[in-house]
């Protein structure tokens, strides 16, 4: 029986026999990830999807050596889980919102259906997802998993770290905004900062103002952010800040 404090054990039915070919058996994953779902199960779905890819790739060339970001598993924690994040934040009646992920170089990474009758709440039809990530997340997840306790001395890291990821975002941003999207779509800026676990000693670590600063950095972009209808910064626990598009 499951305890109260317990994860339950996902069973993952995939109703497509494998192939033991990883370079066959990732073109049926890559379909079950696009598979239409409704936005309250959206984080099982992602779930399910990077057990799907562990255990198909599990002592095959295709492991990774350490928790790297590409291929199908940086679409995984660059989209699907932010998706989901998203969905559990934002839509008032999840279970009413069908989101579908879109593998490929399209100019959106979903698109988001509404069940009639349900509650529309919004008009957002496609998400565009990004991710504040650079060389030095990869870096840490490689360190970390060689050794799974990374120890500093300087509690100017917390502030380091948030500088650069407004950094990140303000180039994302400007990135963004010179690309033609299509008509009602939303850029989710995932921000992807709880990651680890944290525990300080000795001085306090700094009071960040995480959504006041994110918050500028959209207001200094928000007359060229005209091609989205609506654009979010949030982490797996929170939107920091949302713009909509006032035409």
């Amino acid at each position: 029986m499951t305890q109260p404090n317990e994860v339950p054990i996902l069973v993952v039915t995939l109703n497509v026999p494998l192939s033991g070919n990883w370079e066959e058996d990732k073109a049926i994953i890559v379909r079950a990830a696009g598979q239409p779902t409704p936005a309250d199960e959206y984080f099982t779905h992602a779930t399910a999807i990077k057990g799907l890819f562990d255990y198909r790739t599990y002592d095959t060339p295709a492991q990774p050596n350490h928790p790297q970001r590409k291929g199908l598993l940086r679409k995984i924690h660059d989209e699907l889980y932010p998706i989901a994040h998203f969905a559990k934040l934002y839509f008032t009646c999840p279970k009413n919102v069908v989101v579908q992920w879109i593998n490929g170089n399209q100019q959106h990474d979903a698109i988001v259906e509404y069940r009639e009758g349900g509650s529309n709440q919004s008009d957002i039809r496609y998400l565009e997802v990004t991710t504040l990530q650079g060389k030095e997340d990869a870096d840490e997840l490689e360190k970390l998993s060689k050794d799974p306790i990374s120890t500093t001395v300087s509690s100017n890291t917390v502030q380091e770290k948030h500088d650069r990821k407004i950094d990140q975002l303000r180039n994302i941003l400007n990135k963004k905004a010179a690309i033609v999207y299509p008509d009602k779509t939303a850029l989710l800026v995932y921000t992807d900062e709880n990651r680890f676990r944290h525990f300080h000693f000795g001085m306090p670590t700094p009071e960040i103002n995480k959504k006041g600063d994110y918050e500028a950095v959209l207001h200094e972009f928000e007359l060229s952010l005209q091609n989205f209808s609506h654009v979010f910064i949030f982490s797996n626990s929170e939107i920091y800040c949302a713009w909509t598009n006032p035409k």
